[in-house]
């Protein structure tokens, strides 16, 4: 089967936030909407895609369709339930919030992490379990439908701030990032765990679809593709767009802040976004067999990084679209 083209074409831009945008994640099924969460404490939903799309020029919305307000500090991370009808946010102010899309209240409220929350995910059967990963160096697991507010379970084996985390469903495993250079998943059934020795802090984590690779990112500024099975090295990617791109003086950078990378194009794509180099900052996408840069997209001037990047393959323009966040700080 062919490969769809990678998309670079600029056509919605969301100024809706007042301060750096930690965070995005698209909604289920289709993903119409996007959640996003920012330093101004809040968390907005707002259409990925705007209904005029066609147009020839970028759209720019600065309105969101509906507010999240409720944390004290910056908003870290979001993850939506596949029901579309809650999603967990979790930030500074050390708490995790449940929350009602529709009603736009919370459902409930955890404080069991000593610093602040840089990730979450949801997990278990109808996603009733919220996992946490803070700068307290831990990993808590919450039962959404239990009435303690304590965690059913809590994994200490970071010794640095937990970065990142993605729940594999399929395989019952739980990836995480540690600014210990270290990642760590967890296997739920059997209760082991694997550990890959990075020798940098990690940024991100993420579980290919198979669940036969973990993508990590690392501040040395590369992001490597490493075997589930043995901690074999498959590829590495970074630096600058191949010879004879248009943006070839685009390069990959990440040395200083959080920058997530996610899978894209049924594993066959690596996406992430970067710091600002020497000709600014972008998003970026990696060819997961060659290692080589498909589409270096910049995001414009005065830019420090695009620190998150969310796909959807159902997109409304398209089979394929691809959100970028440009952000002035991570934390």
């Amino acid at each position: 089967m062919p490969r769809t083209i990678f998309p670079t074409r600029h056509i919605h831009t969301l100024k809706t936030h007042n301060g750096p945008v930690n965070a995005v994640t698209y909604s289920n099924a289709g993903g119409t909407y996007v959640l996003t969460g920012s330093s101004d404490r809040a968390v907005h939903l707002s259409r990925a895609v705007p209904n005029n799309s066609n147009s020839a020029n970028p759209i720019e919305t600065t309105s969101p369709i509906q507010k999240y307000e409720a944390h004290g500090y910056s908003v870290l991370d979001v993850a939506v339930a596949t029901d579309n009808a809650r999603f967990a946010s979790v930030g500074g102010d050390r708490q995790m919030f449940l929350w009602d899309v529709e009603q736009g209240i919370t459902i409930k409220r955890w404080s069991g992490h000593n610093s602040r929350i840089e990730a979450v995910q949801f997990a278990g059967e109808g996603d009733s379990v919220v996992v946490t990963g803070s700068a307290d160096t831990t990993i808590n697991l919450w039962d959404t439908r239990a009435s303690s507010f304590k965690p059913i379970q809590t994994l200490s084996d970071a010794t640095d701030t937990v970065s990142s985390l993605h729940v594999h469903g399929p395989t019952y495993s739980i990836a995480s990032g540690s600014y210990d250079g270290h990642a760590r998943v967890y296997d739920v059934r059997t209760g082991k765990m694997t550990v890959d020795v990075l020798a940098h802090p990690v940024t991100s984590v993420r579980c290919s679809d198979d669940g036969n690779a973990l993508l990590v990112s690392t501040l040395d500024g590369h992001i490597r593709m490493l075997d589930r099975l043995d901690g074999k090295l498959l590829n590495s990617f970074g630096g600058a767009a191949r010879p004879g791109m248009t943006i070839s003086k685009l390069a990959y950078r990440n040395k200083e802040l959080r920058v997530r990378s996610v899978f894209a194009q049924g594993d066959a794509v690596v996406l992430s976004g970067g710091e600002a180099g020497e000709a600014g900052a972008g998003a970026f996408a990696w060819d997961v067999i060659k290692g080589e840069v498909i589409a270096a997209v910049p995001v414009g001037e005065k830019v420090k990084a695009v620190s998150c990047v969310a796909w959807n393959e159902k997109g409304e323009t398209g089979p394929l679209v691809v959100l970028m966040v440009r952000a002035l700080s991570c934390f």
